[in-house]
């Protein structure tokens, strides 16, 4: 019973709990059925799903908060915030209407860990090849901004990343300490301003490898995968340039969305 019980117990340590938080403006009913599934075949211990905004869609995990989309148009910022405040558990997973868990995602984040503060995982479009999931910021850099999955960001280079609005992974003591900027709404470079803030606070961006979700509409391609050489040049040319280069991207970021 001794063994069994510390069995248990070591297995028990290995769960990690999810509050999955999707944001809709209405009419992604197909799509959300979909995503719930998705995350239902997961198999997760423990979890809860977190929609806001307008939906039908039920289930006994799912928590549906309304919201008035009359009071700002495509206002994602308040939207996350608010499951930041409501969300049950310690990772919250941030995503659109539009992206599915594939098989094996759950499984991904155990081998992964739960060490991060705040990480992505592989994104691929609809088309199957790699949609803006562990990348570079691009005003200030022309070389390919997807960075290769397995890489460990470096403190200079991690201020040089940046998480994708469209689907990231953070700790909910992470996600209150640094809430959305709420004066900015879809495409208005809101994540941009977050991923800033979070490197201001001394927070690296990871990658899971091990994980992927996919979109459920194609959407624009990016600009290319680096190779491992040039990421390792790009690694020691950021300890020197790196930091100039961040408070060029801060300047340039909060004059953009101070017009909002």
């Amino acid at each position: 019973m001794a063994y069994i019980t510390k069995l248990r117990s070591v297995i028990l340590e290995r769960d990690i709990d999810f509050t999955f938080g999707i944001i809709t403006s209405g009419g992604a009913d197909a799509n959300l059925d979909i995503i719930v599934k998705s995350i239902e075949q997961q198999n997760i211990p423990n979890y809860e799903i977190i929609i806001v905004g307008q939906t039908c869609i039920k289930g006994n995990l799912v928590r549906v908060i309304p919201f008035d989309e009359s009071i700002k148009k495509a206002w994602i910022t308040k939207k996350k915030n608010i499951i930041a405040q409501e969300a049950k558990y310690e990772n919250i997973v941030f995503l659109h209407d539009y992206v599915k868990f594939c098989p094996g995602w759950y499984e991904g984040f155990l081998k992964f860990g739960n060490h991060f503060k705040i990480c992505v995982n592989r994104i691929t479009n609809l088309s199957g090849k790699r949609f803006r999931d562990f990348c570079l910021f691009k005003e200030f850099l022309t070389t390919p901004t997807l960075l290769p999955y397995s890489s460990k960001l470096s403190p200079s280079l991690s201020k040089l990343a940046y998480v994708s609005g469209t689907y990231y992974i953070v700790k909910r003591d992470v996600a209150l300490r640094y809430p959305l900027d709420e004066r900015l709404g879809w495409n208005q470079g809101e994540d941009v301003l977050f991923s800033q803030t979070l490197s201001k606070g001394g927070i690296l961006f990871e990658c899971n490898s091990f994980s992927t979700v996919s979109l459920l509409k194609e959407k624009g391609s990016f600009e290319g995968e680096m190779s491992q050489e040039i990421y390792e040049e790009l690694t020691k040319w950021a300890e020197t340039f790196g930091e100039a280069v961040f408070q060029q991207q801060c300047h340039f970021q909060e004059s953009w969305a101070s017009q909002f």
